[in-house]
C-alpha cells in the first residue's frame, strides 16, 4: 500500500544485492551497498543438526547460542561475514544490474558512508576506510580506523554512520561498547553504551549523549540526534551535549534521550507468519508466552528513523520523520514538532490508523532509508522470511520453516512522487570551489552535505571569501548559512564577523550555532560578549538554552549577570537548570549562588538552583565562597537556609573544606545551631562536624542539649527523633551511649528506628557492632534498617559475615540482593567466605521439580484475597500497585497478556531471564559508601539507581569507585520458602482480578 500521489521504483535486486544492510552515495554518485550475511545463522545450524533426528523438538524454553557458546556459536562466528559492493547502471534505466565487489573478507557491515575520496564501512569489530586512488576500479587502500568494538547479537553491532554538521562522523553504538584503539588515536578509549563520533582520518573519537538501542539514527536541518529505539518512532538526544554536562562532576545530570511520540502502535495490513499463529496455538507456548503474540501490532523491532529535508516529496513531508518496522512490514511516518527546547511527534492527520507504506508480503523487511541525491527516498528491504530474532521461534517451527531463508535475496527500492522529475545525475567530486560553495545551500540534503565534505577535504583558499559572502547574502536557507559556518570553522577560517552575523539571524537554529561559534572569542571580543549579554532575553527556548551552556566556557565574572538573568527569568524552562548548573564549573557558580542570594526575590526555578549551586561550591571545597554564602543566607528564611546547608553538607568531605581567609562564615554556621527550626539545626550540625574549623563549645553544647531530649522517655517523639539525627554528626563516643540505650526493644519502635539510622550514618565501622549486637531483639522491620545501614558501608561488612558464621544473624535475613554485594567483596579472603554461606542455588531438575509442583495448584480453586495478603508481604516492596508499593521492578500489568504458566516462572525463575533495564548494579564509592540497586538513568556527570525498598541513591561519577553489573534479578530466588503452590496461585488471581477484572479459575 503507497501513499496517494507516489510511485515505488526497484533499484535493485538479487542476485545484484544479497542480504543489504546500509547505502550510501558517493560524490562521483556512485552507489554503494553493504552487506549483512550470517543472521539467524546460530538457529540454522542447529536446526540443521536437529532435523537429523528426524524429530521435532517440542521444548518450551528460549536458547541463543551466541550466549550459551559450545560449536553451534563458534561454527556461526566463521559464517557470519559482510560484503561492500559498488552497483552500476549499465543501461541508464535507472536500474542497478551490475555489481562489484569492492571489499570482502569483513565482519559483518552495518553501515557505509562517503568519505576522504572513499568509503568508511562499520564493521564490528572495526571501523575501515577504503578508497581507489590509483583509478582502476578496485581499492588498494584498506584501513582499519578503529578496532575493539564489541558485538553481543549480530544485529546488534556499532551502525548507520552519519555525516554531522560539524565534520564528524556520528555512529550508533548497538550498546555493545568496547576498548577502542586505533593507529592513530593516543591511548585507548572506553566507549561503554554511548553512541559516538569519530573523525574521518581515525584520529579521534569521543562520546556524544544517546544511544541506539536497534539500528540506524539521523539529524534534522540543525544537527539534532534521533536515535532509533525498537519501539518510539521518534526518540531524540537531549538538547544538552555531552561536553558541557561533564564541566561539573558536582551535580546530577539527566538521562540522555527522551521520546517525542507518546504512542508505539503499528497497523500492518499483512497477515502474521505462520510459525507465529502456529505458536500461538500450541498450548504449551501459549502459556510460555502468551496469545498476543499471534497478532502482534506494536512497535518492538524499529530502526532507521530518517529525517526528510529534501523537497522532492510534497510539502507535508517536509520535516517529517520516517521509521522501518521489518517485523510488521511497514515504513511509519511521524509528524516532528518543536516543543519548547525539546519536541513532540504524532501520527499524520491521514494515518491515524494506517501506514505510511505497508505491504502484503511478509518478506518485505525494511531496515534502512536514505534520502538520495535526487531527494528520494531509498529503502533498504533485508527481504526474507524470518526477520525476528531466531532463539523467539520454537525450536520445532525453526525446524520447520527456514531461519536461512532469504539470505541469497536483498532488494533496494525507491520512493519517489508520481510525475516528479528526478534530478540528473552529478559528479559533485568535479565541480568549482565556488559551485561547491552555492550548493551549500541547496534544497537537497545530499548535495549539501556532499558539498560541505569535500569543501572541507580539498580545503582551498578562495573557500574563505565564498562562504563569507553566502552567510551575509540574503535569502539564504538557514541550513546553508549554518552550514557555512560550520565548514569556515573545521577549515579554521572563521572570523568573529561571521559569528555575529549569526547571532542576529532570524532562525533559531542559525542562532544557537552562532552561539556555540562564539565561544573561542568569549573573553576577547567585546562587540560578541555584549551580545551575548542582550539574548539572554531571547525569545526562543533553545536559543536561552544554548546560551545558558556556552557562557560557561568563559573564565570571566562578566557571564555571571546574564547566567543570574536566565536563572532569574527562566530557571524554570525545560532543561535550564541543568544547563545553567554545567556553567557553574569554577568560582563563577559560586557567584551566581552568590548573586541570586542577594536578590529581594526569588522565582521558583531561581530558588531550585540553591542546592545544587551550594553542592557545587562545597565539591570544590571553596571555603571562601562558602563563607560568603552563609553570611548571605543567615539573613534569609528557613527554606533558603535548608536548601543551602543541605548543597554544601552533601558536597563537603570531613576535614577536606580549605579553612577560609576569615572565620566570620564559620562564626555564622554556628549561629544555625541555635535556630528555631529543628532541619536547620540538624544541617547546620551535620556540616560543623565536616569543617574542623567549625567544632567549639557551642557545637558541643548542642549535642549535649541532643542527648538529653534523645534520652527523655517523657518528650514528643518527633523532637526525640529529630535529636537523633542531630547526634548521627557528633563524634561517636557521644553518639553511641546515647543510641545504646535506645536500641532497647522497650523502646518505642520509631525511636528504636532512628537510633538504628543514627548509628549507620555515623560512618564509623564499629557502628556495624553495636548494631548486629542488638539484632536478636530488633523486630523486622528494625532488622531491615539495620541491614540497610550496614550495607551502606564496605567497611561494616566483615561484621555481618562474622555474625553470620556465628549464627547471630541466619542467612535466610540476607535478600538475594545482599548477597551478591557479599559476594562481590573486593577483598578476595571474604567475599570466599560468603560465598560458602550462600550455596542454595537451586539445580536445573530441582528448579524443574519445584515448577511441575507449582503447577499443580493452578487448576485449584483460588481465593483473590489471599493472593492481596501474600502480595502485600512479599511483592508491594518492588512493584506498584495503585498508590501503594514501588517503583523498582517491572509493571504487574503485563500479566494481562501472560498466560498463569509464564507468571508462576517469572516467580519460581526470576534469574532466568532479566530484562536489561532490570539488571542488579553494585557501586563501590568515595567514602567508603556502597549501593546496589537498578539502574535508573545515567548521564555524563551521575548515575541514579533504584534501591529495592523504592528508594533512589544518586552517585556522582567523580564518586565511583567500581561499577559493575550482576547476573541476579532483584526478586528473591527463594520466593518459594515463602510462598506455598496454593499462595502463587492465589496471587495470580488476585493481580488477574486487579488488572483484568475477574479472577481466572474462580
Amino acid at each position: 500500500m503507497l501513499p496517494e500521489g507516489f510511485q515505488i521504483d526497484l533499484v535493485a535486486s538479487e542476485p545484484v544485492v544479497k542480504e543489504p544492510s546500509g547505502i550510501a552515495f558517493d560524490e562521483h554518485g556512485r552507489v554503494f551497498v553493504c552487506e549483512l550475511h550470517g543472521y539467524n545463522i546460530e538457529g540454522h545450524i542447529d536446526t540443521q543438526e536437529l532435523n537429523k533426528t528426524g524429530e521435532l523438538d517440542k521444548t518450551v524454553r528460549r536458547i541463543r547460542w551466541e550466549f550459551k557458546g559450545g560449536k553451534i556459536a563458534e561454527e556461526a562466528l566463521k559464517q557470519q561475514f559482510g560484503v561492500v559492493k559498488l552497483l552500476i547502471d549499465t543501461d541508464g534505466d535507472g536500474v542497478m544490474d551490475k555489481a562489484e565487489v569492492w571489499a570482502d573478507d569483513l565482519p559483518p557491515c552495518y553501515g557505509v558512508i562517503a568519505a576522504r575520496g572513499g568509503i568508511i564501512v562499520t564493521c564490528a569489530p572495526h571501523i575501515m576506510f577504503f578508497a581507489d586512488r590509483d583509478g582502476d576500479g578496485k581499492p588498494e587502500v584498506r584501513e582499519t580506523l578503529y578496532t575493539g568494538f564489541k558485538v553481543n547479537t549480530i544485529e546488534r553491532g556499532i551502525n548507520n554512520p552519519i555525516w554531522g554538521l560539524d565534520d564528524w562522523i556520528y555512529v550508533g553504538s548497538g550498546s555493545g561498547g568496547g576498548t577502542i584503539t586505533g593507529p592513530k588515536l593516543k591511548g585507548r578509549f572506553e566507549l561503554g553504551g554511548s553512541d559516538f563520533r569519530i573523525k574521518a582520518d581515525g584520529s579521534a573519537i569521543e562520546h556524544v549523549n544517546g544511544s541506539v538501542s536497534t539500528f540506524g539514527l539521523t539529524m534534522n536541518a540543525i544537527g539534532d540526534r534521533f536515535p532509533s529505539s525498537g519501539g518510539n518512532p521518534a526518540r531524540y538526544a537531549l538538547p544538552l551535549p555531552r561536553h558541557y554536562l561533564a564541566r561539573n562532576p558536582h551535580v546530577a545530570t539527566p538521562g540522555s534521550t527522551q521520546g517525542a511520540a507518546d504512542y508505539g502502535n503499528g497497523y500492518r495490513i499483512s497477515d502474521p507468519h505462520p510459525w507465529r499463529v502456529k505458536r500461538g496455538r500450541d498450548p504449551a507456548w501459549v502459556k510460555f508466552y502468551g496469545q498476543r503474540e499471534t497478532n502482534s501490532n506494536y512497535f518492538s523491532g524499529g530502526c532507521s528513523t530518517t529525517f526528510y529535508g529534501g523537497r522532492l516529496f510534497p510539502e507535508q513531508y517536509h520535516g517529517n520523520l520516517f521509521y522501518c518496522e521489518p517485523s510488521l512490514n511497514i515504513v511509519h511516518r511521524t509528524v516532528l514538532t518543536r516543543d519548547g527546547a525539546g519536541y513532540r511527534a504524532r501520527r499524520a492527520s491521514d494515518e491515524q490508523e494506517s501506514e505510511f507504506l505497508a505491504s502484503t508480503d511478509q518478506w518485505f523487511r525494511p531496515m534502512n532509508l536514505r534520502v538520495g541525491p535526487d531527494g528520494a527516498l531509498y529503502i533498504v528491504d533485508m527481504y526474507r522470511e524470518i526477520i525476528e530474532d531466531y532463539s523467539a521461534v520454537p525450536r520445532f517451527l525453526q525446524q520447520q520453516y527456514g531461519l536461512n531463508k532469504g539470505k541469497e535475496y536483498g532488494r533496494i527500492w525507491r520512493l519517489r512522487p508520481k510525475g516528479k522529475a528526478l534530478a540528473l545525475k552529478e559528479n559533485l567530486g568535479k565541480v568549482t570551489v565556488k559551485e561547491l560553495a552555492q550548493a551549500l545551500a541547496d534544497d537537497n540534503p545530499w548535495r549539501r552535505s556532499t558539498a560541505q565534505r569535500i569543501l572541507i577535504e580539498r580545503n582551498d583558499r578562495s573557500t574563505r571569501d565564498l562562504l563569507a559572502r553566502l552567510i551575509q547574502a540574503e535569502g539564504v536557507a538557514p541550513s546553508g548559512v549554518i552550514r557555512a559556518l560550520q565548514t569556515l570553522k573545521s577549515l579554521k577560517s572563521l572570523k568573529s564577523s561571521d559569528v555575529l552575523v549569526a547571532l542576529n539571524h532570524e532562525d533559531y537554529g542559525v542562532r544557537v550555532h552562532g552561539l556555540r561559534l562564539a565561544e573561542p572569542w568569549l573573553d576577547s571580543d567585546e562587540v560578541l560578549r555584549s551580545q551575548l549579554i542582550r539574548m539572554s532575553q531571547d525569545p526562543d527556548p533553545r536559543v536561552r538554552l544554548q546560551l545558558a551552556m556556552t557562557l560557561g566556557e568563559s573564565k570571566d565574572t562578566w557571564s555571571v549577570e546574564p547566567l543570574r538573568d536566565l536563572a532569574e527569568r527562566h530557571g524554570g524552562d525545560r532543561w535550564m537548570a541543568t544547563a545553567l548548573l554545567s556553567s557553574a564549573n569554577n568560582r563563577n557558580g559560586g557567584r551566581l549562588l552568590l548573586g541570586l542570594l542577594g536578590r529581594i526575590e526569588l522565582g521558583p526555578g531561581a530558588r531550585a538552583l540553591l542546592e545544587p549551586l551550594a553542592k557545587t561550591v562545597g565539591g570544590r571545597r571553596d571555603g571562601e565562597q562558602m563563607a560568603a554564602a552563609l553570611r548571605l543566607v543567615s539573613s534569609l528564611g528557613a527554606d533558603l537556609q535548608k536548601a543551602c546547608l543541605t548543597g554544601l553538607t552533601g558536597s563537603v568531605s570531613r576535614g577536606g573544606a580549605p579553612v577560609p581567609e576569615s572565620v566570620d562564615g564559620w562564626v555564622v554556621l554556628t549561629r544555625f545551631l541555635s535556630s528555631s527550626d529543628a532541619q536547620v539545626r540538624e544541617l547546620a550540625a551535620k556540616l560543623s562536624a565536616e569543617l574542623p574549623v567549625a567544632e567549639g563549645d557551642r557545637l558541643a553544647a548542642m549535642f549535649e542539649e541532643a542527648a538529653e531530649t534523645a534520652l527523655d522517655s517523657e518528650g514528643e517523639l518527633a523532637k526525640r527523633s529529630q535529636s537523633l539525627q542531630i547526634l548521627a554528626s557528633a563524634p561517636f563516643e557521644v553518639l553511641l551511649p546515647v543510641a545504646s540505650k535506645l536500641l532497647d526493644s522497650r523502646q518505642s519502635p520509631s525511636i528504636q528506628v532512628a537510633a538504628i539510622a543514627a548509628l549507620g550514618l555515623s560512618g564509623d565501622e564499629r557502628a556495624a557492632e553495636v548494631l548486629l549486637k542488638g539484632w536478636p531483639g530488633f523486630s523486622p522491620a528494625s532488622r531491615s534498617v539495620v541491614l540497610r545501614m550496614i550495607f551502606s558501608r564496605r567497611n561494616r561488612l566483615p561484621a555481618l559475615i562474622g555474625a553470620i558464621e556465628k549464627g547471630v544473624v541466619h542467612p535466610g535475613d540476607i535478600s538475594g540482593v545482599q548477597r551478591e554485594q557479599l559476594k562481590a567483596i573486593p577483598d578476595v579472603n571474604l567475599a570466599a567466605r560468603a560465598g560458602k554461606l550462600f550455596k542454595e542455588s537451586s539445580t536445573e531438575a530441582q528448579l524443574t521439580a519445584r515448577i511441575a509442583r507449582y503447577r499443580g495448584a493452578l487448576g485449584n480453586s483460588t481465593d483473590p484475597a489471599k493472593g492481596k495478603v501474600v502480595y502485600q508481604k512479599n511483592c508491594i516492596v518492588c512493584h506498584k500497585l495503585g498508590d501503594e508499593g514501588n517503583e523498582v521492578g517491572p509493571s504487574l500489568g503485563s500479566i494481562t497478556g501472560k498466560p498463569d504458566e509464564s507468571v508462576l516462572m517469572d516467580i519460581l525463575d526470576p534469574n532466568g531471564k532479566i530484562e536489561p533495564e532490570y539488571k542488579l548494579y553494585l557501586i563501590s564509592a568515595k567514602g567508603g559508601k556502597a549501593h546496589a540497586g537498578v539502574l535508573a538513568s545515567e548521564s555524563p556527570t551521575s548515575v541514579i539507581l533504584k534501591r529495592v525498598d523504592g528508594g533512589a541513591d544518586v552517585i556522582l561519577r567523580k564518586d565511583i569507585i567500581k561499577m559493575t553489573a550482576s547476573e541476579m534479578s532483584l526478586m528473591p530466588a527463594n520466593l518459594h520458602a515463602e510462598i506455598s503452590p496454593q499462595d502463587a496461585a492465589d496471587l495470580i488471581a488476585f493481580l488477574r482480578m486487579t488488572f483484568a477484572g475477574s479472577p481466572k479459575n474462580q
